[in-house]
């Protein structure tokens, strides 16, 4: 059993992803941070997000650039870099480079503005961790830039992200595709989404070749999946 992907000319194609789905995929432990991010805290401290989906009925649909954005500033928010030099960066960074999507980029040239945008971000804000960030001597910058590429597969003429494997190592199988399964997690070799895999595991009491059967996959593929659930569960 396997699902099928999604045309690329359908909505939402793009990857579909409530706040509390975006969360629990990038292990943070505080939904309203995620969604003062996308909605703003109100006064001048507006969005820091440029939304893939336009929001309606006050509801919070994040698609897969915004879950790669969030997970950007996420990572830079617990490097203790403010969020209003985050902010301006981002705001910056959309009018230099032109796009609305200016923290999912990749490639040298975009990885080198967005250092440069930090920098003036920095001075101008008078942030000085991120101003060490971006110009100490360990090139702190560059191997964030590397870390949070990893495991991103990105288009070779957009430079947008078409694929995030969270765990190559642990779990090399589990891919965010947002072309397959609204961009949820799956087996990439197999298609199912491993919390169908993990809910049949716990219905089938914990028995991996029964969940294996049923799917029609190896035993191992099942056992990756249901480590993957609770690994996000820890």
């Amino acid at each position: 059993m396997s699902v099928v992907a999604f045309s690329r000319t359908r909505p939402l194609a793009g990857g579909f992803y409530t706040v509390s789905e975006a969360a629990r995929l990038l292990k943070i432990d505080n939904e309203l941070k995620i969604r003062g991010w996308l909605r703003g805290y109100g006064g001048d401290a507006g969005p820091v997000i440029e939304r893939q989906y336009p929001l309606r009925n006050g509801t919070d649909e994040i698609g897969f650039y915004d879950l790669m954005e969030i997970r950007f500033i996420e990572y830079f928010r617990r490097q203790k870099i403010s969020l209003q030099s985050i902010r301006k960066a981002a705001a910056a960074a959309r009018k230099e480079l032109g796009h609305q999507h200016p923290f999912a980029l990749s490639n040298i040239k975009f990885v080198t503005d967005r250092k440069r945008i930090f920098h003036l971000t920095a001075e101008e804000t008078k942030d000085t961790k991120l101003r060490d960030i971006v110009t100490g001597q360990y090139a702190m910058y560059d191997v964030i830039e590397q870390f949070l590429a990893k495991g991103i597969e990105f288009h070779p003429a957009s430079n947008l992200p078409e694929s995030w494997r969270p765990d190559p190592e642990t779990f090399p199988d589990v891919v965010l595709d947002p072309h397959r399964a609204h961009g949820l997690p799956i087996l990439a070799q197999h298609g199912v989404p491993t919390s169908a895999l993990f809910g049949l595991w716990r219905a089938e009491e914990q028995n991996y070749d029964a969940v294996a059967d049923w799917y029609e996959i190896p035993r191992d593929a099942v056992v990756q999946a249901v480590e993957y659930e609770l690994d996000l569960a820890a």
